[in-house]
């Protein structure tokens, strides 16, 4: 095992404006950015150059695609819009494939509801998995954002967050570990087996 810090960007994963979410993103990173064990950066869908006219790999954008190449694990904080996630996210996500293979990733939710992005996280599951990511089974919930930062952008409950942040994130760096070294040391393909020619 080495004692490379892993690295995890953290994604915004909404565009629109007065976006409450990017609040939660840049406490997230700030939080981070503290420890000696993970390296992050934000990054923000609204900055990836994404044409719309088109979908999935073809329009992939080659920043986006190194940085999670590189990436030993995954946040994404997501605002919940009408029970679902926002439609750019999912199209900027479905630019890379082979990227997100057996890496870990944190969901976040974020509602201006009281259930802090309850189901936008439920709604992602199983995109996440289609993705090859694995997911951790801590989640992190920002209810009734609209109230929970003052008007500088800073959280004014800031201990209770700090406290879901690092279980969060001890569970995140965990699997992300584990899951680098199995990317590394494990290979797929078992010893001694045999190649099968499927001619049918």
């Amino acid at each position: 095992m080495t004692n490379t810090p892993l690295f995890i960007p953290v994604i915004l994963g909404t565009t629109r404006q007065g976006r409450q979410s990017e609040y939660v993103a840049k406490f997230i990173v700030e939080q981070i950015a503290i420890r000696d064990d993970v390296e992050t950066e934000l990054i923000d869908i609204r900055n990836i150059p994404i044409t719309t006219k088109d979908a999935g790999e073809s329009i992939k954008d080659s920043l986006f695609s190194a940085t999670v190449e590189r990436a030993d694990g995954l946040i994404i904080v997501a605002p919940e819009y009408n029970h679902g996630y926002p439609g750019l996210l999912k199209h900027v996500l479905d630019t890379c494939l082979k990227e997100y293979i057996h890496k870990a990733v944190g969901l976040c939710g974020v509602s201006a509801g009281p259930f802090g992005g309850t189901r936008v996280i439920q709604n992602l599951l199983p995109v996440m998995r289609e993705l090859g990511l694995i997911t951790i089974f801590y989640d992190l919930n920002f209810g009734n954002v609209q109230h929970l930062f003052d008007e500088h952008g800073n959280l004014i409950d800031k201990q209770t967050y700090l406290r879901r942040l690092e279980q969060f994130m001890n569970e995140l760096v965990w699997m992300s570990t584990v899951l680098r070294y199995g990317r590394r040391e494990v290979s797929l393909e078992k010893k001694g087996s045999t190649q099968v020619n499927d001619t049918k």
